[in-house]
């Protein structure tokens, strides 16, 4: 699949009845993310993209700080370099019974990279437990690719398997924080230059200062900025942010 593709083209899980579209955002590119709060990741996902070999990453950290950027960011790379990736959000899932989890899940180990988002909102369930362990076993039997997020350490997490517990533990672990300050004005200023929109460090500055703590905040303020801009065909200024903002 291509990266166009990829842009236009919902991903459909497991079986026809159990369909699930979930539509890979084209600016998540691990080219824009930041890797200042865990350094050694990024030389261990192009270790895992470029197949040298076959592993499994497990990433974990609070709301906002990057898991579905990063895990997106995986599969459009994989996708650009012709490999078969898919992405799950498993908050997606968490509404088709779990009885069915695994039909659900069936044939996704057909893929050279799988990676699954926040699957700690499943496998307190016993039958989503189970059917994660099964796919996670053909995974790693295949010598195919796993890339896994969570809120919490795999030693910590809300499991009804021990032995899923144990293999997500055998992943290479991650801890993803919060941005500071400086990353986050340079991330929102990498964002805006994909909208084809300009920030100054005064203008970031100004949004920081007004907007509600927290990247996805900030990231909001960028989509109105954008939104208004080009209705008004206006460039952005901090008039015209405060105008905008109400602020």
């Amino acid at each position: 699949m291509t990266l166009n593709a990829a842009k236009e083209m919902p991903t459909l899980l497991g079986s026809s009845q159990l369909s699930l579209g979930v539509t890979l955002k084209p600016q998540q590119q691990l080219g824009n993310f930041c890797f200042s709060g865990a350094p050694a990741l990024a030389k261990t996902v192009e270790l895992l993209l470029a197949n040298v070999q076959a592993d499994s990453i497990y990433v974990f950290g609070a709301e906002g700080v990057g898991k579905s950027h990063f895990l997106q960011g995986c599969v459009l790379q994989a996708q650009e370099i012709g490999c078969e990736a898919v992405y799950i959000s498993c908050k997606e899932l968490v509404n088709i019974p779990s009885y069915q989890a695994n039909e659900c899940l069936a044939g996704l180990d057909n893929n050279d990279l799988l990676c699954v988002d926040d699957i700690d909102c499943l496998v307190a369930d016993n039958h989503w437990a189970q059917a994660w362990f099964h796919l996670y076993n053909k995974f790693m039997k295949r010598g195919n690719r796993l890339v896994i997020s969570a809120t919490s350490n795999p030693r910590n997490i809300d499991c009804n398997l021990n032995d899923l517990r144990s293999r997500l533990q055998l992943a290479n672990v991650f801890q993803l924080s919060a941005l500071d300050e400086a990353d986050s004005g340079r991330l929102l200023q990498a964002k805006a230059k994909q909208k084809g929109l300009q920030l100054s460090d005064d203008q970031v500055a100004y949004i920081f200062s007004r907007s509600p703590r927290g990247l996805n905040n900030v990231l909001a303020v960028l989509d109105l900025l954008d939104a208004a801009s080009w209705n008004e065909k206006r460039r952005i200024t901090i008039p015209f942010i405060k105008q905008v903002m109400a602020w």
